[in-house]
């Protein structure tokens, strides 16, 4: 059964560094015609989403709409949706986005938690990055949403920044503790391909960490976020009780959602499928009252039940993955026996799942999938 709707807003105010993700800047009547179809597109699947338990809004950077814009997006979603059933509505922003009027409208239309990208305290890094937020910025817009009741927020962070030190991570991590939000995500800084980023690698204007300063850097991570009442449940995902990520766990536990908007992807009716990328034939797609091209993508529900599932700290149960695909899994991926020995997976009560040190080699293992 579909439980999770994910809308996709391509738009920011500018284009960081480091993000690959599908984006990009658009003048207000780009974006309004793209929001006029995208409502379309919610409509025409009114009847799917009458049973889904979580909404996430991301990008891009949603808060980059003006607030009239946000205001029909959230007013369309909550005629549309049966809001009664919604237990976790999400949606992405920027500190330096959020105003006292902005959060006001999320609580009114139902939004009750918030993904705030940070990535660092550090100007020095936060500039590098090409962020536009502040240190200041931070603080202030978690303010601005507790004012407004919203209280379930997460911070997205990054480490293994170039020239990043450990005392530097260190400090991150501290202010990151002292906003006491309920859930973080951590991740670790990757140079993308198709970014400003990846090209000043390639003119050795910058450097990556070593892999050695990186290792150091994920354990301090999760030793110093662990250790302050939050569980490491994901790769890269730390939450206090209560608060894990109800909309990211149905990607990882491989169940269905319905993606909406330019770029989003699909796991739905059995088939995983992607909408249009490109902003301007989206909209021209749906101007002219068809859905926008979907490609359909050749789904291997045991590999993608695999690479997903084992992103989480408790794994996937042997026995269950056994049953369900009818296969002994260690004839299957006779590999995975090999990581056992050498301390990158463990079997655990019939849980299959990375050692403490296996974490740091996950891409080694999702590759034989």
């Amino acid at each position: 059964m579909l439980t999770a709707l994910y809308i996709h807003i391509p738009f920011c105010d500018q284009i960081c560094t480091y993000c690959d993700f599908h984006k990009e800047m658009a003048t207000t009547s780009k974006k309004t015609r793209y929001i006029n179809a995208l409502l379309r597109e919610l409509t025409y699947y009114k009847a799917e989403l009458q049973h889904i338990k979580t909404i996430y809004i991301g990008g891009g950077t949603p808060t980059s709409l003006s607030e009239a814009l946000l205001t029909v997006l959230l007013a369309k979603v909550a005629k549309t949706v049966n809001m009664q059933n919604i237990e976790e509505f999400t949606i992405e922003c920027n500190p330096n986005d959020i105003t006292e009027t902005k959060a006001l409208l999320f609580f009114k239309y139902g939004v009750n938690r918030i993904s705030m990208g940070v990535q660092t305290f550090n100007e020095k890094h936060l500039k590098f990055l090409g962020r536009a937020h502040t240190k200041h910025d931070i603080y202030h817009g978690i303010n601005v949403l507790r004012n407004a009741t919203i209280s379930n927020i997460n911070i997205d962070m990054i480490f293994s920044l170039p020239n990043q030190t450990l005392e530097e991570l260190q400090e991150d991590l501290t202010l990151a503790l002292e906003l006491d939000v309920p859930h973080i995500s951590y991740y670790s800084l990757i140079f993308e391909e198709k970014t400003k980023l990846y090209h000043l690698y390639l003119k050795n204007k910058v450097e990556m960490q070593s892999e050695d300063n990186e290792a150091d850097m994920y354990n301090t991570v999760i030793d110093t976020i662990s250790g302050n009442k939050y569980e490491h449940y994901e790769i890269s995902n730390f939450a206090k009780q209560g608060f894990q990520s109800m909309h990211n766990r149905v990607y990882w536990e491989n169940k269905e959602y319905l993606g909406l908007g330019s770029g989003s992807h699909s796991l739905f009716k059995g088939k995983r499928f992607f909408n249009e990328r490109n902003v301007s034939r989206y909209i021209e797609k749906l101007e002219a009252s068809e859905l926008p091209n979907r490609e359909v993508e050749v789904l291997e529900p045991l590999r993608e039940e695999m690479i997903m599932g084992l992103r989480l700290m408790n794994g996937v149960n042997l026995k269950e993955i056994e049953l369900k695909y009818n296969l002994n899994l260690f004839e299957e991926y006779p590999e995975l026996q090999t990581y056992i020995d050498q301390g990158i997976l463990q079997l655990e009560e019939q849980q299959l799942k990375f050692t403490r040190s296996g974490l740091l080699l996950g891409n080694l293992v999702f590759s034989i999938f």
